[in-house]
């Protein structure tokens, strides 16, 4: 069909506010994710007859640690869609880029997200497990 879907889903991961919006064209998506209102950078994915990856592309910003263009690259391979992606969360944040990921997956392809759903969710908490395990003998010094 011709119609635009569009849904913004507001969450939280350990103590970083995650607000995802998500629109949904015919053939292409917008997503933009972040925990303040900017934008700073957004690739663009495609595929390509050319190779079995997608295409993608800085269109505005630096994606400093290369992650937004990753993930827009995913997104694409996995919905085989057009992907616009602005990544605004901190970088290098592996759990939290995780997390992000199995999000958006879930809204644009609930089907699959959800036959995966509990192995995702087994492997989220055991990650999260061995953060607060490590975490625990963790004490703040001043000097």
């Amino acid at each position: 069909s011709n119609s635009v879907f569009a849904m913004n889903h507001p969450t939280r991961f350990m103590d970083t506010p995650v607000f995802i919006q998500l629109i949904r064209m015919k053939d292409s998506f917008y997503l933009w994710v972040g925990s303040q209102p900017s934008m700073n950078h957004l690739s663009l994915a495609l595929m390509s007859n050319m190779d079995d990856l997608p295409c993608t592309t800085s269109i505005m910003g630096k994606d400093n640690d290369g992650f937004g263009s990753t993930f827009a690259q995913r997104l694409a391979k996995r919905t085989k869609l057009v992907a616009y992606v602005s990544y605004n969360l901190p970088p290098n944040r592996e759990y939290l880029e995780r997390f992000v990921q199995e999000k958006v997956v879930g809204l644009l392809v609930p089907k699959q997200a959800k036959a995966k759903e509990g192995a995702s969710d087994k492997k989220m908490r055991k990650a999260m497990h061995e953060i607060e395990v490590d975490t625990r003998g963790l004490s703040l010094q001043s000097s």
